[in-house]
């Protein structure tokens, strides 16, 4: 059976993903691979802590549930990637440069010694961030916040922790 961002998502984002834990590759999901000390494979650190910071200001518990790592595993996928940017309109292959351009505004953002992630997440939702390159910043802003949503309650622990009966429509075969 092919893969579909359903499926991914309900069975787990990368239903056991790959990842680079302590110089080798590992299967484990994505709070797994964060709590290991994953290396990326395609962004920056300092592009992943500023996804998780901000990641985890839209969306508490997304820095646990592994965002940096969920979003780095995917652009590694290429065009096979499931986040949430492909069925937006943002070309699979075009996804890397996306993401990293959002990390670096991040970035050069929450370099002010002035603004919090809370701050700024303020600012995105109204495109009022200063020096913002690239798609619009509230753009950005809908983008992380449901790549955060994915990683944090896509599972039925989840939706537990919201106290939502978890009911899909194809029962995942494994989560993450």
């Amino acid at each position: 059976m092919g893969l579909s961002r359903r499926r991914v998502l309900a069975g787990g984002g990368t239903a056991l993903g790959t990842f680079f834990i302590g110089g080798r590759w590992v299967e484990a999901t994505p709070k797994a691979a964060r709590e290991r000390g994953f290396t990326p494979q395609v962004l920056t650190a300092a592009q992943c802590g500023a996804l998780e910071s901000v990641g985890d200001a839209l969306v508490p518990g997304a820095l646990q549930a592994g965002l940096a790592p969920f979003i780095d595993s995917q652009l590694a996928l290429g065009s096979g990637s499931k986040l949430i940017a492909k069925y937006l309109g943002v070309d699979p292959l075009g996804q890397l440069s996306f993401y990293r351009g959002i990390a670096d505004n991040l970035i050069t953002s929450l370099a002010r010694p002035e603004i919090t992630p809370e701050q700024l997440i303020g600012a995105m939702a109204t495109d009022a961030v200063t020096d913002w390159a690239g798609p619009p910043a509230s753009y950005a802003f809908f983008v992380l916040r449901a790549d955060a949503l994915d990683v944090t309650y896509g599972t039925p622990e989840g939706f537990a922790t919201l106290d939502i009966p978890y009911s899909a429509h194809i029962q995942p075969e494994a989560y993450w």
